[in-house]
């Protein structure tokens, strides 16, 4: 409906990766950026490389053009371990910063872990086994509203939260009403 899309290739389409690998182990990327952060003890380092896209791309069927490949190289080490992966993801826009997509990338990851994480860990959405799409859709605005209240509420841990509200049911009866 004339979005644009930046989306990241797994490995369940091995064709697509394949040639998004072999298109960026043989290309000069068009612009890179490096980064490097320290947050919650871990210090991480990200470069992020953008190419144009080769002509062996294989196009997912019902997509629009590809125009960019980004690839993202992350290391990161939390006390004495140390991670590395690469990943690869594709988008209609045809931008040639890398800051632009190393930025939508990472607020894509901000977004993956203040919501989605809690929701999927703390919260054991995706275990519910409720399969009715309505009861599903109903359930989780409801988690997304206890996850809101427990963040306006000052608590950081949504675990701590449910369970100070789990014992003070008063507490968040006023909350809800106010």
């Amino acid at each position: 409906m004339g979005n644009d899309y930046l989306v990241k290739v797994k490995a369940n389409q091995p064709t697509l990766l394949e040639a998004l690998q072999q298109t960026v182990g043989q290309t000069t990327p068009l612009s890179s950026i490096q980064t490097e952060e320290r947050n919650r003890g871990r210090l991480e380092k990200r470069h992020v490389d953008i190419f144009s896209p080769s002509a062996v791309i294989p196009l997912p069927a019902g997509w629009t053009s590809i125009q960019r490949i980004i690839c993202v190289r992350r290391e990161f080490q939390y006390q004495d371990v140390s991670h590395s992966s690469v990943s690869y993801s594709i988008s209609s826009v045809l931008n040639n910063q890398a800051d632009f997509f190393a930025e939508g990338i990472r607020g894509h990851w901000f977004i993956e872990n203040k919501l989605h994480y809690v929701k999927d860990v703390t919260r054991h959405e995706d275990t519910s086994g409720i399969k009715n799409p309505v009861a599903a859709s109903n359930l989780s605005l409801l988690k997304n509203i206890a996850i809101n209240i427990a963040r306006q509420n000052y608590f950081e841990s949504i675990k701590g939260a449910a369970i100070f509200f789990a014992c003070n049911v008063k507490k968040l009866l006023q909350i809800i009403r106010t």
